[in-house]
């Protein structure tokens, strides 16, 4: 069917990255859908072959529902599955995963429950907080991140990650932990913003720990000062490449 009569959707900036990298022709597999925009937009855009809109609540697919029968897509395009995750996806339904606006534990259990995510699978991941878990765990089960690039979105920041099955050999400092890896950055001038505002917070941060009295924010002063050490040298490089790094 031709989907391409109908009106273009538009996505906002975050959700506008995540759909940059779902290959072209995928089988797409969208996890807590909620208003299914990501796959109607890819689908009206020809960018997938077909999708599977799952979200945990039965609200939410309705939304779904109700949004392409806006765009006058049938369940040959996009199909909604009520499950948690990706518990009532099967390997071989999907060779693109995009799971947005949820916590890195959350992406973690999730993907922890569906290991054939391992296999030729494109993973787009937007955690929303929980970030360095997110990271570790994907390094330490199998995972590799590939690149990783961040977008303005009002007054926040979103972290998009693009991952797939392998080994990682990178190192993770408690800091690439925090804001990704250097070698995986994207290169885009939001990277030096973005960097700029994490070191506001953790130099307020710091600052806190330092008028505490508390022993158990010894060691948490002693990380937060080693996180301060490679953001303030990531910045400088940075800064002198013109927000290239």
């Amino acid at each position: 069917m031709d989907y391409h009569k109908y009106s273009e959707l538009k996505l906002t900036p975050r959700l506008r990255a995540v759909a940059d990298w779902v290959p072209q022709g995928a089988r797409l597999c969208d996890v807590g859908t909620d208003h299914a925009y990501l796959p109607t937009a890819l689908t009206l855009e020809g960018r997938i072959s077909h999708a599977i809109a799952s979200d945990i609540r039965k609200g939410p697919l309705e939304r779904a529902a109700a949004t392409l029968i806006r765009y006058g897509l049938t369940a040959e395009a996009v199909e909604t599955r009520l499950c948690p995750g990706l518990e009532a996806i099967h390997a071989g339904e999907g060779n693109a995963v995009t799971i947005c606006g949820m916590g890195g534990e959350m992406i973690v259990g999730i993907l922890e429950a569906a290991p054939w995510t391992k296999e030729d699978v494109t993973l787009v991941l937007q955690p929303q907080r929980s970030q360095e878990e997110l990271r570790l765990w994907l390094k330490a089960n199998g995972y590799r991140i590939q690149r990783e690039r961040v977008v303005a979105e009002g007054t926040r920041w979103y972290t998009v990650l693009l991952a797939e099955g392998g080994t990682e050999t990178l190192d993770y400092s408690p800091a690439a932990a925090l804001v990704g890896h250097p070698d995986r950055w994207v290169e885009e001038p939001s990277r030096l913003l973005y960097l700029q505002s994490v070191m506001e917070k953790q130099t307020k941060l710091l600052a806190n720990l330092e008028r505490s009295s508390k022993e158990s924010d010894v060691e948490k002063r002693a990380l937060t000062q080693q996180i301060i050490a490679d953001l303030s040298g990531w910045i400088l490089r940075l800064t002198k490449g013109k927000g290239q790094i």
